[in-house]
């Protein structure tokens, strides 16, 4: 039986929203969401695409994510002094021989530069932004390992199923993760790729740190990434009354900017 036009408009046109809210669906999930088989799933992808209204990848579709977020090179105007605090005191985790993984944010591009500083002995570095190859490519003695993946030009990083699969071949001692937001709730993020990415991350590092400013406090974002219950260390220049006034009980092992810890 033929489907009426008007259905397959609406269904398109939540699609699109679908797209738009989340930056990435994989077919299983958007055929989940909307109730369609694989076949029509493909099918509504290949008229949007067509319409120029989505960009389509391996296995599923980034919306306009790349196109309408905040490009990297302006994100990393906003909060530079809080960027660098937090960047001082993540080096200071830093040991001589370890592989260390610096996430796609721009507190990712402090740390860098501080490692350039700091120069610890022997170190790998594992990361999916390319923003930080420059810098990093000075470190003499440290190797670089880029993960693959789809480039996203504006935003400088490589992600996708292929970053996610690149990660799950290295042995991380470090992580250094970021979010978009933080509330009662846990951490947030922008995007669902840029999670995944994030949480196998996560599986093989021994220990992971989360870099927030005080710009992500009462924030949230389309995804949640982790609940506070699952973040081991988080480095802010928060103080801890901050944290209460928005009903955050933060754990042992959080540190702040100045390096003090609970």
């Amino acid at each position: 039986m033929r489907v009426p036009r008007q259905v397959v408009e609406a269904r398109r046109s939540r699609l699109t929203e679908l797209l738009l809210e989340r930056g990435y669906l994989p077919i299983s999930d958007l055929c989940e969401e909307l109730g369609v088989s694989e076949a029509t799933a493909r099918r509504d992808l290949s008229a949007l695409e067509s319409e120029e209204r989505i960009t389509r990848t391996y296995g599923g579709a980034l919306g306009e994510f790349n196109a309408t977020f905040t490009s990297f090179r302006e994100r990393l105007r906003e909060g530079t002094d809080a960027k660098g605090s937090i960047a001082r005191t993540a080096v200071s985790l830093v040991k001589r021989g370890m592989c260390i993984y610096l996430d796609a944010g721009t507190t990712a591009f402090a740390i860098a530069q501080e490692l350039r500083r700091f120069r610890p002995e022997n170190l790998t570095v594992v990361t999916n932004n390319l923003a930080l190859l420059e810098t990093l490519g000075s470190l003499s003695g440290a190797k670089t390992i880029l993960l693959g993946g789809q480039l996203l030009e504006r935003q400088s990083v490589l992600l996708g199923e292929e970053a996610v699969k690149a990660v799950a071949s290295q042995k991380i001692d470090l992580a250094f993760l970021s979010a978009q937001g933080m509330n009662d709730e846990g951490l947030w993020n922008s995007q669902r790729d840029i999670i995944r990415l994030q949480q196998a991350v996560m599986k093989r590092a021994v220990r992971s740190c989360f870099c927030l400013d005080r710009s992500k406090l009462g924030r949230t974002a389309p995804e949640r990434l982790v609940t506070w219950a699952k973040v081991g260390t988080l480095i802010s220049n928060l103080s801890l009354p901050e944290f209460r006034q928005h009903g955050i009980t933060l754990k042992q092992g959080v540190l702040l900017h100045n390096q003090s810890s609970i």
